[in-house]
């Protein structure tokens, strides 16, 4: 049973916040990074003591005896189960739900400065968790710095680059192929699906059709913008056979530079045509060229996010964001189809904003679009006096794998209101919102639920879809829920968010690996490169605390050694992926060298026995074991610190130098080596 849809937009904000909840005094926030820049103002600050108090109370709680986690063996690692409502909604019961917990609220971000520059990068971005783990962060600030003067050149998309040559229809005309391939193109666009740019869910493959072969016909009549949709179907169908390998003959060895030809015509038939008007044609030729400019772009670009603000912009002004049932001039047809639209427009916009960590640009009370029905293409037609009834929501239409990514991110953008925002958040928030994406994700249909093995005879399209869903539900508790990882007083006092997140971050490495396994070209798109870094560096940060000892989790994983054991085993084989994919992607090649470096700090940690419990070295099976030199962390005097009442120290007399400089392992300070970008 589907619940009523909320308008596109509406029902994003910050829902949780509605439920009273007692009034929390307000506490300082305490500073997760373990960077020392945080300890080093002069002595008697409150805020610095603060921090320091809290730390040492971390490690003397990682000292303490640790609880056994029972082991989750026989778990899918490719389909991670769900956590129940009910599982929720006792942790919601526990006493702790209207607690404010400093240390888990979302930092303000992180102010980035290169040879450029500087830029702002917000939490749900996966280099903020890499802010979490100290060594890694130091390794990768050295690596930066020795590389930023060979740096290239930012690419910018087409529409934002300076002086392209305006054209006119006569220039179009000339240059399109000829009809024979255009077909191909058309056929190849409209029938060889990728959910990672979803061009088919915008334009109604029927009408298209028609409008097309009038206008091959008299193609006077057709407005330039049309030429740009065009040039963009293209565009993105050479792009197709670029990533494939499949392309025709006569492109053979030249698909991507064919294609780059196609994507400029299109941004100077933007340009040409008054990228201002409220034109036909023009959101979808817009919207198409956006998608031609990230499938390009492996790593992803700031470019993109501000084309996407142009094609908001438009959209809002041609009404997009308004309901055309309130519109009398707007036919059915017509505004079913601009459902669609907008939902995809709004789409790009929550994920892109993700993957650059800022917030979304909509603002939800300011829409109400109603969800495009469940309707096959067939029943839709222009002359159409009004709409058939929705269809099942399990039905296999072209709309239904778009509609159930929206209900998972309808949820994300709760997540991103969050962890983008400037209030304090209480843990039955945290929770609350769990619980959603947990439902969000039980509403998918049973057709597009990600199986443990597909079968052979599983259409691609829908293997994908597949995928896709559960990436976009993990992304979402990853990011929820990252922040609990490093609590002090996790595993008990916040043992669920904990646990999502990092089953969701396993989840995301066990997707990489079937897409990889199944050639599905993944690393092409700078979404899915991104989903899978947060996932890696994830796990990188459950591994890291673990390793030196921070919190209470110095027991592993889920499943105590054996969950340590297969989050080692993920990384080892998502580094594997990542050197494989890494001539395509300086994001793929960075998260190699990363995973790497994490790696080699592991297997020197599991030969003095500091990863896992069970004696010996933590591996278990001696998969960690290695020469790295190895750090040992200086504890003596500490084994009766639970006793010790910390606030009641005299600090003045520590030596807090020295203190970070255990904490945080000197050693990474003065790493070597090239970072090839």
């Amino acid at each position: 049973m589907t619940p009523p849809a909320a308008p596109m937009g509406v029902g994003s904000g910050n829902d949780t916040n509605k439920a009273p909840a007692k009034v929390v005094k307000r506490r300082n926030r305490v500073p997760l990074s373990c960077n020392t820049s945080h300890f080093k103002s002069s002595a008697g600050g409150t805020e610095d003591v603060r921090a320091r108090v809290n730390r040492l109370e971390a490690l003397v709680i990682s000292l303490m005896p640790k609880p056994n986690v029972p082991s989750e063996n026989g778990t899918s690692r490719d389909a991670t189960p769900a956590i129940s409502g009910l599982e929720l909604k006792s942790f919601a019961d526990e006493e702790s739900k209207d607690e404010y917990v400093p240390e888990a609220e979302p930092s303000a971000g992180t102010m980035e400065r290169n040879m450029n520059g500087q830029h702002y990068i917000g939490e749900s971005h996966w280099d903020a968790v890499l802010r979490d783990i100290t060594a890694v962060k130091a390794y990768v600030d050295v690596q930066t710095q020795q590389t930023q003067p060979r740096l290239a050149e930012p690419e910018i998309p087409a529409l934002l680059a300076a002086g392209p040559r305006p054209v006119t229809k006569a220039d179009m005309l000339a240059s399109l192929p000829s009809k024979a391939l255009a077909d191909k193109f058309i056929v190849r666009f409209f029938d060889t699906y990728d959910p990672a740019v979803p061009g088919v869910h915008i334009l109604h493959k029927p009408t298209f059709v028609k409008r097309y072969e009038h206008y091959r016909e008299y193609p006077t009549e057709a407005p330039l913008i049309w030429f740009g949709l065009l040039y963009a179907i293209f565009c993105l169908a050479m792009q197709s056979y670029a990533r494939e390998g499949d392309e025709p003959a006569e492109f053979y060895g030249i698909a991507n530079e064919t294609a780059d030809i196609y994507r400029k015509r299109v941004a100077q038939c933007i340009l040409s045509s008054d990228i201002s008007a409220p034109a036909p044609y023009s959101i979808e030729t817009t919207m198409l060229y956006g998608m031609s400019e990230y499938a390009r772009l492996p790593d992803g670009n700031i470019g993109l996010w501000m084309v996407g603000g142009i094609l908001i912009r438009k959209a809002m002004h041609m009404g997009y964001h308004r309901d055309p049932k309130f519109f009398p001039s707007i036919s059915p047809f017509e505004g079913e189809i601009r459902r669609r639209v907008w939902m995809a427009i709004w789409m790009k916009d929550v994920l892109t904003s993700c993957q650059l960590g800022l917030p979304s640009m909509l603002r939800p009370e300011e829409v109400d679009v109603e969800l495009p029905r469940y309707l096959y293409e067939e029943e839709l037609f222009e002359d159409m006096q009004e709409l058939p009834p929705s269809r099942s929501p399990d039905e296999p239409t072209l709309v239904t794998y778009m509609i159930n990514k929206h209900h998972l991110l309808q949820v994300f953008v709760k997540v991103m209101h969050y962890v983008n925002g400037t209030k304090e958040h209480t843990y039955s928030q945290v929770l609350a919102l769990n619980e959603e994406l947990c439902t969000a994700r039980a509403m998918i249909p049973p057709h597009l639920q990600l199986q443990g093995t597909e079968h052979a005879s599983t259409p691609r399209m829908i293997t994908l879809q597949r995928m896709q869903l559960q990436l976009f539900y993990h992304k979402a508790i990853c990011v929820l829920n990252r922040r609990f990882l490093t609590v002090p007083g996790a595993r008990t006092r916040f043992s669920c968010p904990r646990r999502m997140c990092i089953e969701s971050a396993m989840g995301l490495l066990a997707i990489q690996a079937r897409m990889h396994g199944s050639n599905l070209k993944w690393w092409h798109f700078s979404l899915t490169n991104s989903d899978f870094l947060l996932g890696s560096v994830i796990v990188c940060l459950v591994l890291h605390v673990e390793r030196e000892g921070i919190g209470d989790l110095g027991a592993g994983g889920p499943g105590g050694d054996e969950g340590t054991r297969e989050m080692v085993m993920a990384l080892e084989g998502s580094k594997v992926i990542w050197d494989e994919v890494g001539e395509f992607s300086a994001n793929a090649r960075k998260a190699g060298q990363i995973l790497g470096f994490m790696l080699e700090k592991l297997r020197g940690a599991a030969g003095e026995g500091k990863v896992g419990n069970g004696g010996g070295n933590g591996s278990g099976d001696g998969m960690l074991m290695g020469n790295a030199p190895v750090e040992v962390d200086d504890y003596q005097g500490l084994e009766k610190a639970e006793e010790v009442d910390m606030l009641d120290m005299d600090y003045s007399t520590l030596d807090w130098e020295t203190w970070d400089s255990i904490i945080q392992g000197a050693e990474f300070r003065n790493l070597e080596g090239l970072w090839n970008v």
